[in-house]
């Protein structure tokens, strides 16, 4: 049953549709989160923003980042996740588009505040859609085949939007990302058909849909309160407030206290995004690979994901205190790329904790409590390059409290995350059990 299942999954046609589509979304999600970190010392110059201010700009992003999250999920669960994000997708265009009247410190907080409603629900629903076409010893990968969208979105449209920034003007870039979601939402809703948020009429989804249905029914509130979720949660707010803090710092920190020109900027602010879809795929394929052979969500996931998250923290640590270039750029890319693996294992290790009629809410507050660090982080850089004897010193100490973070939180889900199948559901038979009745 389980080799059936995956072949249908590897030839299907329009599972493969449904993948590709939901990975050039996150592309442009993360293209059009980028663009405020590339534009920042354009923008800065242009509104007289100081450190601070620019501070409050990338935390507002995250004012209703986590309530559109939760609400997202739960419209998702009941109106299913085509129309949904057709509407998010709608709301970046429209945003896009308005910059061409941002002109002061207040319009551009409410381009950010609105943008961020946007983009709350689209990393969950992308997670929670391309689940319902994987069989679950090939989550890991296959998220991570929509997930590297995100890196590999910024690295790949990194220099395209750092010339046009450049070349044209901060507000032609913003434009320009406007333009491809309105094409990728005309595809999206031609090529995505309703059938496929629908486990019933899934084929490739059938066998699975029909073991979540005969499973006892888990107690959501118990799964949102439970210590593992809660763990994961955290080690998730750690890793937004470094992810944060590459899209909104990393730039101007390479620019204006590493002393870059224009031509190595184009090129080394691509360099994170491109480890990180590396990375994304090596540590998925070695977990994916480690479930299937343990069948142990622990074994297979937990343990892959503690241990990057620590050597995330030493990449920053240690990229504090480095004066060469090369060395500190380096460590500070692998900072940011150790410290994002929790944006696929995550996922993976949540459809270990709750049944399948409750994985859009739990995916939404999921990313809900994860987004909190992407309201905080990049504030309190702001307030701490501003406030300290000179903004190298800032950064320093931004970047060793997320070191901080990364440790503690990625070090208590390693040694204290231990999920059963379902949480707290009792005598829940496995699927083995179930498909062999």
């Amino acid at each position: 049953m389980k080799h059936k299942e995956e072949k249908k999954w590897k030839n299907s046609k329009k599972a493969r549709i449904i993948i590709l589509l939901l990975f050039l979304l996150t592309v442009i999600s993360n293209a059009d989160k980028a663009i405020i970190g590339f534009a920042s010392v354009s923008i800065m110059d242009e509104l007289g923003l100081t450190a601070e201010q620019w501070g409050i700009v990338g935390s507002v992003f995250f004012l209703l980042y986590s309530v559109s999250a939760i609400l997202g999920g739960s419209l998702a669960d009941r109106f299913g996740t085509r129309i949904v994000i057709a509407c998010m997708a709608a709301v970046w265009v429209i945003v896009q588009f308005s910059s061409i009247y941002v002109t002061s410190f207040t319009y551009l907080l409410i381009t950010r505040i609105i943008l961020g409603a946007g983009e709350g629900p689209s990393y969950s629903l992308a997670m929670t859609a391309a689940s319902k076409w994987l069989p679950k010893d090939k989550l890991g990968l296959g998220l991570t085949l929509v997930s590297v969208g995100g890196p590999l979105g910024v690295a790949m449209t990194a220099p395209i939007l750092m010339n046009l920034i450049l070349s044209y003007g901060w507000r032609s870039a913003f434009i320009a990302t406007g333009i491809v979601g309105l094409i990728w939402i005309v595809f999206w809703l031609w090529l995505a058909k309703e059938e496929a948020d629908s486990e019933k009429e899934s084929s490739v989804t059938k066998n699975v849909s029909n073991v979540s249905t005969s499973l006892p029914e888990t107690k959501f509130s118990s799964v949102l309160l439970s210590k593992n979720f809660i763990l994961i949660a955290l080690c998730g707010f750690a890793t937004y407030w470094s992810f944060t803090i590459g899209l909104n710092w990393l730039p101007n920190y390479f620019e204006n206290i590493r002393q870059l020109s224009e031509d190595q900027l184009k090129i080394v602010v691509s360099l994170p995004w491109i480890l990180i879809t590396i990375s994304q795929i090596v540590f998925s394929a070695i977990s994916d690979r480690l479930y299937h052979k343990t069948q142990n969500v622990v074994k297979g996931r937990v343990f892959i994901l503690g241990p990057v998250m620590l050597a995330g923290a030493a990449s920053y640590f240690l990229g504090t205190i480095i004066s060469s270039n090369f060395i500190a750029i380096t460590l500070l890319s692998l900072g940011l790329t150790f410290g994002c693996i929790t944006l696929v294992l995550g996922p993976a290790i949540l459809v270990d904790l709750v049944s399948r009629q409750h994985q859009g809410k739990i995916q939404g507050w999921f990313m809900a409590l994860t987004s909190l660090g992407g309201i905080v982080g990049p504030y309190v850089t702001g307030v701490l390059i501003e406030n300290s004897s000179n903004p190298a010193s800032g950064f320093q100490y931004s970047f060793q409290i997320c070191a901080l973070l990364l440790l503690i939180f990625g070090g208590l889900v390693w040694v204290a995350v231990r999920p059963k199948k379902f949480e707290n559901t009792s005598n829940v038979l496995s699927t083995k059990e179930v498909l062999t009745k």
